[in-house]
């Protein structure tokens, strides 16, 4: 999977939007507060999703050992990095759709 597939799963979120985060791209909730439920790495290698789920973000760490690995921000894990040349689509679907839904996206 490459950045631009990524970029485009992400975007394809209902109101999500894309700006700019430091040195990496963000992806965002609509709205003032505008969450950020992903970033990648400008060179489009890493996708880092924010999972909340602890259970969950272990599991795809354990199941995809070498291609998710865990997100640090400090010393708290925050949630996965995906290694996205090994990544597969459902899997990047995933992953974004349930950062979206815990940060507050909502299909209604």
């Amino acid at each position: 999977m490459d950045a631009a597939r990524a970029r485009e799963l992400a975007l394809a979120l209902a109101g999500a939007v894309e700006k700019p985060h430091h040195e990496l791209t963000s992806f965002r909730l609509p709205g003032p507060k505008g969450r950020i439920f992903a970033t990648m790495t400008p060179d489009g290698a890493e996708l880092r999703v924010f999972i909340k789920d602890e259970a969950a973000r272990d599991a795809w760490i354990a199941r995809e050992a070498g291609v998710v690995e865990p997100l640090f921000w400090g010393a708290r894990r925050c949630g996965v990095k995906l290694l996205l040349a090994k990544a597969k689509p459902a899997w990047v679907r995933e992953l974004l759709a349930q950062s979206w839904r815990e940060n507050g996206g909502s299909d209604a």
